[in-house]
């Protein structure tokens, strides 16, 4: 059986650092972002910053200029320790300069944590949250392709973010529909915007702004785990809806606001990878013209109503 090669991203959080720690990746932050914002060659910044490690350099030259970009580390470069110990099972050890590392305990998902001895490291990034440090680590593992029997019909919308179908032998075809809170906290927080905008309030939107990102992407997570549960429960491959160039098609400032607004590519992508890391096939069809075809007999109809 051929097996396929399945990434995702494990998010680590490096945590109990002394002063010491902090001062040194604050840093070498700084430094990074001096670094990218300059063109130049990878032995013109080694001269110019002698100071931080030849990996900084080597990386800085290949990275899109940003004044908040992370420091990208190849897997080579940085080193996971497995300890055992009972403050976190794991350490990290990344370099700063010559003679000079920051050895620290990650803290990550119990799932994650047990399987990351047996994942394969890619070059990954460490990310910089005001006083927080994340370590974003690239995985992957080779995946079984699993022998399908049904289809999982997912369509994804505005009223409900995804409505799902099993069609399998011997099993009732009932609808699932998922993601309906999702349209409310996007009116809720673009109504809230507008009223502090009139009021002039613009340090509180500035400070709700990741807010809303967050809720959003919980229900994206849940949502999607959701349907690649299923689909793995009943050996089913996911058919999911394209709607790539639906923004283009709208008309009237609501309905762009509205359609605008809805996560469609991202839920796609999360589905997409979750259903690779467990075998799961996906395919994506254009949702065109689906409306008034006739489920019964296939022949073009109008659509009366929803």
């Amino acid at each position: 059986m051929i097996c396929l090669e399945a990434t995702k991203c494990i998010r680590a959080s490096l945590f109990r650092l002394t002063i010491r720690k902090k001062t040194e990746l604050r840093v070498v932050f700084a430094t990074w972002q001096r670094m990218i914002a300059e063109k130049s060659t990878y032995q013109q910044l080694r001269a110019r910053f002698p100071d931080v490690c030849a990996l900084y350099a080597r990386n800085a030259g290949f990275r899109e200029r940003s004044t908040c970009e992370p420091v990208y580390l190849e897997a080579q470069d940085f080193r996971l320790i497995d300890t055992g110990n009972k403050l976190a099972r794991w350490f990290v050890r990344i370099p700063i300069r010559k003679g000079v590392a920051v050895f620290a305990p990650l803290r990550m998902r119990k799932s994650d944590e047990a399987e990351l001895s047996n994942l394969k490291i890619h070059d990954s990034k460490l990310v910089r949250h005001g006083d927080r440090f994340e370590l974003h680590l690239s995985v992957s593992r080779e995946a079984r392709p699993i022998d399908t029997h049904s289809v999982l019909s997912v369509d994804l919308g505005e009223r409900f973010l995804a409505t799902t179908v099993l069609l399998a032998p011997n099993h009732e075809a009932s609808p699932r529909f998922m993601g309906r809170k999702v349209r409310g906290v996007r009116r809720h927080y673009a109504w809230l915007r507008k009223r502090l905008g009139e009021r002039k309030k613009l340090k509180k939107v500035r400070e709700i702004k990741d807010r809303e990102h967050r809720i959003i992407q919980w229900h994206l997570h849940n949502i999607s785990r959701r349907i690649v549960d299923e689909a793995k429960l009943n050996n089913a491959a996911i058919v999911l809806g394209d709607l790539k160039g639906i923004r283009r098609k709208t008309r009237g400032k609501r309905l762009n606001r509205i359609v605008a607004n809805m996560p469609y590519d991202a839920l796609s992508r999360m589905i997409e990878y979750k259903a690779s890391w467990e075998g799961i096939p996906v395919i994506s069809m254009s949702e065109a013209y689906s409306s008034r075809t006739c489920h019964f007999c296939n022949s073009d109809g109008k659509r009366v109503s929803q």
